[in-house]
């Protein structure tokens, strides 16, 4: 029978046994669950930055697309709580608005037999040529002295599509006479003045009645070669109001700022989260990827290759580009202006310095791939932080058949509340 002394002895031995159990519990939580549970937070956390950069670029995209002059904000989130009652460290961050002078972030277009687009405006004398026009805004034929028998000329791409012929119609007076034609067919044809007398007289020949600016420039080929003619060239001239591709050299540079988060994390691989060009971008030790890509596209039109490049700078204001620690800050971004370039060229060069040239290869071979584009080489430098895309046209003549367009969005940016002018 046990007595009070072995009873005691039982029950503290019953107590330690207790208390070892509880410790070994509480270690095994420690040591395992505690960084398992924590490695999942902060990797949470990760998605959620993910989800937020999206929203940032979406932000972005909306105000570059629409020219919209109005702030929105979107909001980041730095690190994660630390578990209560266990252990646990917090997670930290930092947002950063980089200048250009460091955000490393560039892209240089360049051609060596490129033309590039200007608006090209002038009277043209007889015979004249304006060759690479891209589009027509004004047209005009300005008969400065009117003869029986006079005849004035358009050709487009070869093809005359405009005849303007003089008539008398009485002793005194003349008549104007304007035919359009597309190919075998006369669209138009038809006297457009009468009982004109003798004075300067001029013709809008981009007059929808006319048909040629709806049923003939709309189909041609561009870019267009106009030639001009006349029966008697002293009579008169055409003028002209155009945007048209000049010979030059290309060579173009776009240093652009970016935002950056960057994490602490104390159980979960650290990240870099990085809006560059238009993209958001994905960066850790073991590797990078474009998450979202920028609005880049390459089409394919079988006699002529296009690549557009839409590319956002971000510019951060002053005293206000930089956050750290833990907790949801703001960013608020505002439109600037945005600046146009086309080329036509007969090859391209883009060279992209970044610090993430793996994923920006990868984005550009897949995109020209899906073009179904053939002439082109990615190469990527990961040594220097760069790659560079060069392309060919798909003839391999002197045809300038590549099509460059090129729009810079300039976003203002500022970390945590206030006005973005």
């Amino acid at each position: 029978m046990m007595n009070r002394r072995d009873s005691g002895q039982v029950g503290v031995i019953v107590a330690i046994l207790m208390v070892t159990l509880l410790v070994a519990v509480l270690v095994l939580i420690q040591v395992y669950y505690v960084p398992n549970w924590m490695k999942d937070k902060e990797s949470s956390h990760m998605d959620t930055v993910a989800n937020q950069f999206s929203n940032l670029k979406f932000s972005i995209d909306l105000q570059a697309t629409s020219n919209m002059y109005a702030p929105i904000t979107s909001s980041i989130t730095l690190g994660s709580k630390e578990l209560p009652y266990f252990v646990s460290s917090r997670a930290f961050g930092s947002l950063n608005i980089l200048p250009t002078t460091s955000s490393n972030f560039s892209i240089y277009v360049t051609s060596q037999s490129g033309r590039t687009k200007n608006l090209y405006q002038s009277s043209v004398s007889i015979p004249g040529d304006v060759s690479y026009v891209e589009s027509i805004s004004e047209f005009y034929l300005v008969i400065s002295t009117l003869s029986d028998g006079d005849s004035f000329n358009v050709t487009v791409n070869g093809n005359e599509n405009l005849e303007v012929n003089v008539l008398r119609h009485n002793a005194t007076t003349f008549r104007i006479n304007l035919m359009t034609i597309n190919g075998s067919q006369i669209l138009f044809n038809q006297t457009i003045a009468s009982s004109i007398p003798q004075q300067e007289f001029r013709i809008n020949l981009l007059n929808s009645d006319y048909r040629f600016s709806t049923d003939v420039l709309p189909y041609a080929t561009t870019p267009l070669n106009l030639s001009f003619n006349a029966s008697n060239p002293n009579h008169g001239n055409f003028f002209i109001r155009c945007y048209k591709y000049d010979g030059s050299t290309v060579s173009l540079s776009y240093p652009m700022g970016t935002i950056r988060y960057e994490s602490e994390n104390s159980y979960f691989v650290d990240q870099t989260y990085e809006y560059e060009g238009g993209a958001v971008i994905l960066g850790q030790h073991n590797g990078e990827a474009i998450i979202s890509p920028p609005s880049f596209s390459a089409e394919n039109y079988t006699s002529k290759y296009a690549l557009n490049l839409s590319i956002v700078n971000i510019f951060g204001v002053e005293g206000k580009t930089s956050a750290s620690g833990y907790g949801t800050y703001s960013i608020r971004t505002n439109y600037s202006d945005s600046t146009y370039y086309e080329v036509l060229a007969r090859n391209v060069t883009v060279r992209i310095n970044t610090n993430y040239p793996e994923a920006w290869g990868r984005y550009l071979r897949t995109l020209m791939n899906n073009s179904g584009i053939k002439n082109f080489t990615v190469n990527v430098n990961s040594t220097e932080n760069y790659i560079t895309l060069t392309m060919d046209g798909p003839s391999s003549g002197s045809p300038y058949d590549v099509e460059l367009s090129i729009r810079e969005t300039k976003i203002y940016a500022q970390v945590g509340p206030g006005w973005v002018s």
